[in-house]
């Protein structure tokens, strides 16, 4: 889109009128003008291509691809707002991933990541996995510690947390709460992985204001 306002004439002339000084061009130089215009904007969406080209080697998946170019619009308009000043709105990056085994929930966060680290969202991009063994622990205070030194290794990139409704499924007096308590006290982007929606302690995935983001991947 170029950043002029532009008027067409009956003899072939293009009028293009910038910063209120009129200049007249053939079609030609319209022509470039306007190429040089395409360019540039396609270099600003380069990031986007990529992933949109590694997204769609997997199968199927709409929602999902749709969802991705969303959050990428999302963070590109904040970033334009941020330069200019402007006030920009805020979000909470934590997602929840829902699909059947084998259906590309981690490729998908992975490819996340890498989207996020490109962005500057993220200062490394890398995707640590972990599932309830890797944070509960036998004793009390074993857990927090073993959560803790899980979120350490995940700091500038993603803890993603398969099966994460397990942490919530022992009641009480399951040490799994203490790893969800020490997860909502510290700032670390979470992804979880999900079989199904159920019940599950909001707070693992809400360290911010505002809500997570829910991508199905079930094609």
């Amino acid at each position: 889109m170029l950043e002029r306002a532009v008027t067409y004439k009956n003899n072939g002339q293009i009028n293009i009128i910038l910063n209120g000084q009129k200049q007249v061009l053939t079609n030609a130089e319209a022509e470039a003008e306007y190429q040089a215009a395409l360019q540039k904007n396609e270099a600003k969406h380069s990031i986007l291509k990529e992933i949109e080209k590694e997204m769609n080697t997997l199968v199927g998946m709409e929602e999902m691809k749709r969802n991705i170019k969303e959050i990428y619009a999302w963070i590109f308009v904040n970033q334009k707002r941020a330069e200019q000043g402007l006030k920009v709105g805020k979000q909470a990056l934590h997602m929840m991933f829902k699909g059947n085994p084998g259906t590309g929930k981690t490729t998908v966060a992975r490819l996340i990541g890498k989207l996020f680290f490109e962005m500057n969202v993220l200062s490394k991009g890398h995707l640590i996995e972990a599932e309830r063994a890797d944070l509960v622990g036998e004793y009390i205070g074993h857990t927090a510690q073993k959560t803790r030194d899980l979120i350490k290794k995940s700091l500038g990139g993603i803890l993603f947390i398969d099966e994460a409704y397990s942490l919530a499924r022992g009641g009480e007096k399951d040490f799994g709460k203490e790893a969800i308590d020490t997860l909502v006290k510290n700032k670390v982007l979470t992804f979880m992985s999900l079989l199904r929606l159920i019940s599950l302690d909001q707070r693992a995935i809400t360290h911010t204001n505002g809500n997570s983001t829910q991508i199905s991947l079930n094609k």
